[in-house]
């Protein structure tokens, strides 16, 4: 599979996640995050290490990247939170927003932990986020240091599960890790037959939860998801990403097309925008919960639509425009010139 179509594959489940009880919800993200390590370490060895302040230029590009889509959607969850009950009273009333959240509604750093945020799926951003600003080190670290910079890294990110458990960054820097020591060392990279045997396992074993009646609490979840499920589907979730990196880094050797850079662009824009009719829905038309099953997919079929078009329009009118002139910012920072990575910008 493509970079670009992979990314917007990720995306989709996560789309799936909130709109249905199928608990698959934080794998795509785990594999979002060891990407993400991947493409990192690839654009600071080929692009911004050559840039003038390589870190400051880095770091503009970063948020740059992020800021547009983010304060878009932000601002649209924001309105329908605070200004939209103001018109039209809600069936059921939004979660008080505290200081912080309104910090974190424009900066990103401290989503994952504010209380009330309104666009929930932005707490990975802040993970993100927060993993820029270390990335450059963790690179310097491994390039001199790999074994002992990895060891550092799981110090810290299992003394960071034992205290924080999935509130801070260091939790996730493994995933992060992942990516960087395969885009560092080429023949990490899986063959073909461990990459498609991985996807293969991966689509197997959430087969077999979802067949095996024992099985099934574990995987599906939704609003009243029972002790079983909270207990064990983080645990799922984790296996089944480990399961599927080998599937996920394959990816980055496929050369993109345009089309399948759009998609990349894409993944981003439907990540985040897909939450602002679920947002809606859940406070103004709580009737549906009760509906049937076949008459809820009828009605939910068209949202989910509705969030891939939006995906589209923010990608190809907000998106990609920003990041024209980002890259041009970072273009004009260039001291020299370096081959780039194949697969999709990143």
């Amino acid at each position: 599979m493509s970079p670009g179509a992979f990314r917007f594959f990720l995306a989709t489940v996560v789309l799936v996640f909130h709109y249905s009880s199928f608990g698959v919800g934080h794998t795509p993200v785990y594999l979002f995050f060891a990407l993400s390590g991947y493409w990192v370490y690839s654009m600071w060895t080929h692009k911004y290490e050559s840039t003038r302040d390589p870190y400051v230029t880095f770091m503009i590009s970063r948020i740059w990247r992020l800021a547009p889509v983010f304060l878009l959607c932000s601002f649209i969850a924001l309105a329908i939170t605070m200004i939209l009950p103001l018109i039209v009273t809600p069936q059921v009333p939004f979660a008080t927003i505290d200081a912080r959240a309104w910090v974190s509604s424009l900066l990103i750093l401290g989503y994952n932990t504010a209380s009330g945020v309104p666009l929930t799926p932005a707490w990975s951003l802040d993970i993100e986020l927060q993993f820029y600003f270390v990335a450059p080190l963790v690179i310097v670290l491994l390039q001199k240091r790999p074994a002992l910079a990895v060891g550092v890294c799981l110090a810290v990110s299992a003394a960071s599960i034992t205290l924080f458990y999935d509130r801070a960054f260091m939790s996730y820097l493994p995933w992060f890790v992942a990516g960087i020591l395969t885009a560092k060392y080429p023949a990490l990279k899986p063959a073909k037959p461990l990459a498609l045997g991985s996807g293969a396992v991966t689509l197997l074993t959430i087969a077999v939860f979802a067949a095996v009646p024992a099985l099934r609490p574990v995987l599906f979840g939704g609003a009243h998801h029972s002790a079983l499920y909270a207990d064990y589907n983080p645990l799922l979730n984790i296996g089944l990403a480990v399961l599927a990196l080998p599937f996920a880094f394959a990816t980055v050797s496929v050369r993109s097309s345009r089309f399948d850079r759009f998609l990349s662009d894409a993944s981003y824009s439907l990540y985040l925008v897909h939450w602002l009719p679920l947002l809606f829905l859940s406070h103004y038309a709580t009737q549906l919960g009760g509906l049937p099953a076949p008459t809820r997919v009828l009605v939910t079929v068209p949202v989910v639509a509705l969030s891939f078009v939006l995906s589209a329009a923010i990608t190809q009118y907000v998106d990609r425009p920003c990041s024209r002139v980002r890259e041009r910012f970072v273009k004009q920072r260039r001291t020299a010139e370096r081959p780039a990575p194949v697969g999709v910008t990143y």
